[in-house]
């Protein structure tokens, strides 16, 4: 059940007990407080307060690794790496999010078959896929920022 669920994740409803949201996509967190990403996904592996106007989440996995970036207004800044054992899972979870914004109404800039600017309502995503040859896996690399745009 956790193969290629890559993006999917950050839309549907997402799969993988303690590291992924049951009913709550992942851009959904922007705006809210860092108390419900902890509800959510439970105890972070790394949790940075050292800065009193600022707050980061970890998550990380096998799969993923997952970086919430808080201040006193809320979840501002998601990062996530997704990563996959080859090409064919990578194009997979890439193309399933890609479809799911077109479904979303969101704007899909295409910069390259592996790069992607994609924005919508309070939000700006960037998307880029690359093959980690010191892993051996690839990887996806999302960005999600909230935009003064509402």
């Amino acid at each position: 059940m956790r193969k290629s669920i890559g993006f999917l994740l950050i839309f549907l409803l997402p799969l993988g007990a303690n590291f992924y949201s049951q009913d709550l996509s992942l851009c959904e967190f922007i705006g809210r407080s860092s108390g419900e990403v902890i509800k959510k996904f439970g105890k972070p592996k790394f949790h940075d307060k050292s800065n009193p106007a600022m707050e980061c989440i970890f998550y990380q996995n096998n799969k993923a690794r997952m970086a919430f970036i808080a201040d006193k207004d809320g979840i501002f800044q998601i990062q996530v790496d997704f990563m996959y054992n080859n090409k064919a899972q990578a194009d997979k979870a890439l193309g399933e999010f890609l479809d799911k914004c077109a479904t979303k109404n969101l704007e899909v800039d295409t910069l390259s078959a592996a790069d992607y600017k994609i924005t919508g309502k309070g939000i700006r995503m960037e998307l880029s896929m690359f093959n980690n040859t010191y892993t051996k896996k690839y990887e996806i690399k999302f960005k999600a920022e909230k935009t003064a745009w509402n």
